[in-house]
Parts: structure tokens; sequence; C-alpha cells
């Protein structure tokens, strides 16, 4: 089975930034720290378009992503940065080896 990766560009409402950080860095720490088959994830500011994140996740595959999602910490940060949010686009990805 091929390694999974999203590519996420996250949108949030005009000076949201400073209160979605702290969120998504727990949600990264959390991650990587208690998830066996998350192997990356890397959070990007934009620098060209302010209050716009990109995220690269990548996963041992489809089923470790899905418990990423149903994991708690996920749900609260999500629970928390829900509303911070304007749009979010996913791109779903096999890594290519």
């Amino acid at each position: 089975m091929s390694r999974f990766a999203l590519v996420v560009t996250l949108k949030l409402k005009p000076g949201s930034t400073e209160k979605f950080i702290p969120l998504i860095m727990e949600n990264q720490a959390s991650s990587l720290a208690n998830e066996e088959g998350c192997r990356n994830f890397i959070v990007m500011k934009n620098q060209e378009q302010e209050d716009t994140f990109h995220f690269y996740e990548e996963y041992d595959n489809l089923d470790a992503f899905k418990l990423h999602q149903n994991s708690d910490h996920f749900k609260t940060y999500f629970d928390a940065a829900k509303d911070l949010m304007v749009e979010r686009i996913w791109h779903r990805c096999e890594v290519v080896e």
C-alpha cells in the first residue's frame, strides 16, 4: 500500500493568524508524537497571502490518516479552529517512490 499525503491550503478570517498558530502547532506536535502512522506534518505560513497557511501531511496509508481525523487532538484542534477558517482546499496524494 502506498503512503498517503495531504496538501492543504487554509484561508483564515482576516486577523485570525495569532489565534490559529498555537492551535495548529499543538495539532502538529500531537500528531507527530502520538500517531504511529504520521510520518511528517509541516505547517507553512504563506508570505504572499495574509492569513493563509499550507500543510503537508504524510501518513503510512489512508487508514493512518483516518485515525488522525478521529484522534482526540485533531477533534480538539478542529473544534477550536473551524470558526477561524474561510476556506479549506485539500489535495489527496499518493507518495511516488
